[in-house]
């Protein structure tokens, strides 16, 4: 009789448990705050020095790539779903010359409004290409994490070293070789960095999931490098107090990555070539792929 008794008290327990953990897994919720810094090394080049000193749009790209930027973002999340935004700038974009605005940004989601669903393996991403808005819909890209055990404290949190090599195809090319004048500054202005992300993530906060588009390693990616571009955790509050705002973006055409990213480069391209016009933004290069 004792032994049956045992047995379902083991049980009830068991179950209980198990129910409980489900329970927490559904219910639990956090809110991250991040800062994204990019800066370039410059090479030291007399000739860009000259060159820079006669013509006042590469001066200013120079003045700005080697001034950087520095933005805050916020990464609101559950095990399965995830919002990332921009929360306020943190540094502005150059002033214009000749009517041109000197600027630049980063890849992997760094600087959108990005809604992540990890267990569809999908986001939906804002864009935009010359002011008009679009909702990017897509698969979650795919990164094969090279597990190390190269470990780091991260704040409270004990942290592990992962790292991913893109495939050449999916490094972008920052301009196309027939502008050969625009071209020709940025490749001289910037030295070519390793494309190899660097991540450090805590299984401490078993959630497979990161800022921008980042994610899949076994645990909350606290830190990301990708080339001149570096995201770190400023603080996290687990199961807060308030409800999650889990954006998704709504306000503009609904396409796929690949269309918009070929847009956005015939757009680019196209302001390149018309650099001279004395109007618009030059978007002087994009960081990684």
């Amino acid at each position: 009789m004792k032994t049956i008794q045992i047995t379902l008290i083991s049980f009830f327990i068991l179950a209980f448990a198990k129910a409980y953990t489900a329970q927490a897994q559904q219910d639990f919720k956090a809110k991250a705050t991040y800062i994204a810094y990019t800066k370039f090394d410059l090479p030291e080049d007399s000739t860009m020095n000259k060159k820079a000193e006669s013509d006042p749009i590469v001066k200013a790209m120079m003045e700005q790539l080697k001034k950087g930027s520095k933005q805050e973002y916020t990464l609101e999340f559950t095990r399965t779903e995830s919002s990332y935004d921009k929360v306020k700038e943190l540094a502005t974009p150059g002033k214009p010359v000749n009517g041109i605005s000197i600027s630049f940004s980063a890849s992997g989601g760094v600087g959108s409004t990005i809604y992540k669903n990890i267990e569809e393996n999908s986001y939906i991403k804002q864009g935009n290409i010359m002011g008009k808005d679009f909702v990017i819909e897509d698969e979650l890209p795919t990164y094969e994490w090279k597990l190390l055990s190269e470990t780091k404290k991260i704040g409270q949190y004990n942290c592990f070293k992962a790292v991913y090599v893109p495939v050449e195809d999916e490094v972008e090319e920052e301009v196309e070789e027939e502008n050969e004048e625009v071209n020709t500054i940025i490749t001289a202005m910037v030295v070519e960095s390793d494309p190899t992300i660097t991540a450090w993530y805590t299984p401490d906060i078993p959630v497979s999931n990161g800022p921008g588009e980042y994610h899949g390693l076994p645990g909350l990616i606290v830190e990301v490098q990708q080339q001149e571009t570096t995201i770190l955790l400023k603080e996290i509050v687990l199961n807060p107090d308030e409800k999650l705002d889990l954006k998704k973006p709504r306000s503009g055409k609904k396409i796929n990555q690949e269309d918009f990213d070929t847009l956005q480069k015939k757009k680019s391209e196209e302001m390149m070539k018309n650099r001279g016009s004395g109007n618009g933004s030059f978007r002087v290069i994009s960081i990684g792929g």
